[in-house]
Protein backbone atom coordinates (compact mmCIF):
# COMPACT_ATOMS: atom_id res chain seq x y z
CA UNK A 1 0.00 0.00 0.00
CA UNK A 2 2.71 2.12 0.73
CA UNK A 3 4.11 1.68 -2.68
CA UNK A 4 1.16 2.70 -4.36
CA UNK A 5 1.03 6.36 -2.07
CA UNK A 6 4.64 6.58 -3.18
CA UNK A 7 3.36 6.21 -7.17
CA UNK A 8 0.52 8.32 -6.73
CA UNK A 9 2.00 10.88 -4.87
CA UNK A 10 5.38 10.83 -7.26
CA UNK A 11 2.51 11.16 -10.47
CA UNK A 12 0.81 13.92 -8.72
CA UNK A 13 4.20 16.08 -8.42
CA UNK A 14 4.86 15.05 -12.19
CA UNK A 15 1.38 16.74 -13.33
CA UNK A 16 2.06 19.61 -10.85
CA UNK A 17 5.28 20.11 -12.32
CA UNK A 18 4.18 19.98 -15.59
CA UNK A 19 1.59 22.35 -15.07
CA UNK A 20 4.14 24.72 -12.89
CA UNK A 21 6.12 24.87 -16.43
CA UNK A 22 3.05 25.56 -19.26
CA UNK A 23 3.70 28.98 -20.42
CA UNK A 24 1.03 30.96 -22.69
CA UNK A 25 1.46 34.02 -24.95
CA UNK A 26 -1.40 36.49 -26.66
CA UNK A 27 -1.17 38.08 -30.19
CA UNK A 28 -3.93 39.66 -31.82
CA UNK A 29 -6.52 39.08 -34.82
CA UNK A 30 -6.81 42.13 -36.64
CA UNK A 31 -10.83 42.08 -38.03
CA UNK A 32 -12.19 44.69 -40.84
CA UNK A 33 -14.44 45.19 -43.60
CA UNK A 34 -15.78 47.59 -45.92
CA UNK A 35 -19.29 49.04 -46.16
CA UNK A 36 -20.11 49.91 -49.13
CA UNK A 37 -22.66 52.64 -50.58
CA UNK A 38 -25.56 50.67 -52.17
CA UNK A 39 -28.69 50.82 -53.48
CA UNK A 40 -31.21 48.68 -54.91
CA UNK A 41 -35.08 49.06 -56.56
CA UNK A 42 -36.74 46.29 -54.70
CA UNK A 43 -39.15 44.12 -57.00
CA UNK A 44 -41.38 45.61 -59.95
CA UNK A 45 -42.91 49.23 -59.59
CA UNK A 46 -46.59 49.24 -60.44
CA UNK A 47 -49.02 51.76 -62.67
CA UNK A 48 -52.21 50.69 -63.74
CA UNK A 49 -54.40 53.42 -65.76
CA UNK A 50 -57.32 50.83 -65.75
CA UNK A 51 -59.72 52.20 -68.21
CA UNK A 52 -59.25 55.01 -70.47
CA UNK A 53 -61.80 56.41 -72.64
CA UNK A 54 -61.17 58.95 -74.94
CA UNK A 55 -64.34 59.04 -76.59
CA UNK A 56 -66.45 59.46 -73.25
CA UNK A 57 -64.87 60.41 -69.49
CA UNK A 58 -61.57 61.07 -70.76
CA UNK A 59 -62.13 63.15 -74.21
CA UNK A 60 -61.96 66.51 -72.11
CA UNK A 61 -60.56 65.17 -68.59
CA UNK A 62 -56.73 63.31 -68.39
CA UNK A 63 -56.64 60.24 -66.70
CA UNK A 64 -54.20 60.79 -63.66
CA UNK A 65 -53.12 57.96 -61.41
CA UNK A 66 -50.36 56.83 -58.68
CA UNK A 67 -47.80 54.68 -59.22
CA UNK A 68 -45.03 53.03 -56.62
CA UNK A 69 -42.06 50.90 -56.70
CA UNK A 70 -39.55 50.69 -53.53
CA UNK A 71 -35.91 51.55 -53.32
CA UNK A 72 -33.83 50.13 -50.52
CA UNK A 73 -29.79 51.40 -49.85
CA UNK A 74 -27.17 51.22 -47.66
CA UNK A 75 -28.19 53.71 -44.29
CA UNK A 76 -27.07 57.43 -44.78
CA UNK A 77 -26.88 56.46 -48.77
CA UNK A 78 -27.92 59.32 -50.56
CA UNK A 79 -29.37 58.77 -54.25
CA UNK A 80 -30.77 59.90 -57.32
CA UNK A 81 -33.80 57.87 -58.43
CA UNK A 82 -34.10 58.40 -62.69
CA UNK A 83 -37.02 57.04 -64.30
CA UNK A 84 -35.77 56.59 -67.89
CA UNK A 85 -37.83 57.03 -71.56
CA UNK A 86 -39.45 53.39 -71.82
CA UNK A 87 -39.65 51.42 -74.53
CA UNK A 88 -41.50 52.89 -76.98
CA UNK A 89 -40.50 56.62 -76.66
CA UNK A 90 -40.95 59.15 -79.32
CA UNK A 91 -37.88 60.16 -81.76
CA UNK A 92 -38.08 63.70 -80.12
CA UNK A 93 -37.85 62.21 -76.58
CA UNK A 94 -35.22 63.37 -74.39
CA UNK A 95 -34.07 62.99 -70.62
CA UNK A 96 -34.95 66.33 -70.14
CA UNK A 97 -38.55 66.05 -71.43
CA UNK A 98 -39.82 62.52 -71.67
CA UNK A 99 -42.03 61.50 -74.11
CA UNK A 100 -43.00 58.30 -73.45
CA UNK A 101 -45.85 56.39 -75.01
CA UNK A 102 -47.68 52.44 -74.18
CA UNK A 103 -48.14 50.44 -77.33
CA UNK A 104 -50.07 47.70 -78.52
CA UNK A 105 -48.30 46.37 -81.69
CA UNK A 106 -47.23 49.30 -84.14
CA UNK A 107 -50.17 51.50 -82.43
CA UNK A 108 -49.30 54.44 -79.34
CA UNK A 109 -50.89 56.00 -76.24
CA UNK A 110 -48.73 59.20 -75.24
CA UNK A 111 -48.20 59.00 -71.14
CA UNK A 112 -46.27 60.73 -68.70
CA UNK A 113 -44.82 60.51 -65.34
CA UNK A 114 -43.81 63.06 -62.49
CA UNK A 115 -42.28 63.76 -59.26
CA UNK A 116 -45.04 65.60 -57.78
CA UNK A 117 -48.92 65.35 -57.42
CA UNK A 118 -49.69 68.23 -59.21
CA UNK A 119 -48.23 66.76 -61.80
CA UNK A 120 -45.98 69.90 -63.51
CA UNK A 121 -42.42 67.98 -62.55
CA UNK A 122 -41.49 65.18 -65.53
CA UNK A 123 -39.70 62.49 -63.92
CA UNK A 124 -36.42 62.10 -66.25
CA UNK A 125 -33.13 60.75 -66.32
CA UNK A 126 -30.89 63.76 -65.52
CA UNK A 127 -29.80 65.27 -62.61
CA UNK A 128 -31.27 68.08 -63.87
CA UNK A 129 -34.88 66.01 -64.18
CA UNK A 130 -34.68 64.35 -60.87
CA UNK A 131 -35.83 64.83 -57.62
CA UNK A 132 -34.41 65.81 -54.48
CA UNK A 133 -32.04 62.96 -53.55
CA UNK A 134 -33.55 60.10 -51.71
CA UNK A 135 -30.88 59.46 -48.31
CA UNK A 136 -31.68 55.96 -47.02
CA UNK A 137 -33.17 56.17 -43.02
CA UNK A 138 -32.19 52.21 -43.03
CA UNK A 139 -30.29 49.52 -44.55
CA UNK A 140 -32.84 46.69 -43.89
CA UNK A 141 -35.76 48.72 -44.85
CA UNK A 142 -37.49 49.77 -48.31
CA UNK A 143 -38.62 52.82 -49.29
CA UNK A 144 -41.79 53.30 -51.08
CA UNK A 145 -41.54 55.82 -53.79
CA UNK A 146 -44.56 57.58 -55.70
CA UNK A 147 -45.15 58.13 -59.33
CA UNK A 148 -47.89 60.38 -60.36
CA UNK A 149 -48.72 59.24 -63.91
CA UNK A 150 -51.01 61.23 -66.62
CA UNK A 151 -52.72 60.45 -69.79
CA UNK A 152 -53.63 63.56 -71.08
CA UNK A 153 -57.20 63.97 -72.87
CA UNK A 154 -58.63 63.04 -75.93
CA UNK A 155 -56.38 61.31 -77.39
CA UNK A 156 -57.09 59.85 -81.26
CA UNK A 157 -55.91 56.06 -80.77
CA UNK A 158 -55.74 53.81 -83.43
CA UNK A 159 -57.09 50.62 -81.97
CA UNK A 160 -59.14 49.95 -78.46
CA UNK A 161 -56.38 47.33 -77.19
CA UNK A 162 -54.08 46.53 -74.21
CA UNK A 163 -51.37 49.10 -74.58
CA UNK A 164 -48.14 48.83 -72.50
CA UNK A 165 -44.80 50.26 -71.46
CA UNK A 166 -41.86 49.30 -69.57
CA UNK A 167 -39.64 51.97 -67.93
CA UNK A 168 -36.43 51.32 -66.34
CA UNK A 169 -35.65 52.53 -63.04
CA UNK A 170 -32.14 53.92 -62.31
CA UNK A 171 -30.34 54.59 -59.46
CA UNK A 172 -27.02 56.70 -59.09
CA UNK A 173 -25.36 57.02 -55.81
Amino acid sequence: MRTALLACAVTGALFASASAQAASSTGNLNVSATVNASCVVVGAGTMDFGNYDPAGANNATAKDVDGTFNVRCTKGTSAKIWLLEGNNKTGTSSCTTPERQMASGANRLAYFLYQNTGRTTPWGCLDASSPTAYVSASSNTSAAQTVYGRIPAGQDVAVAANYADVVTIQLNF
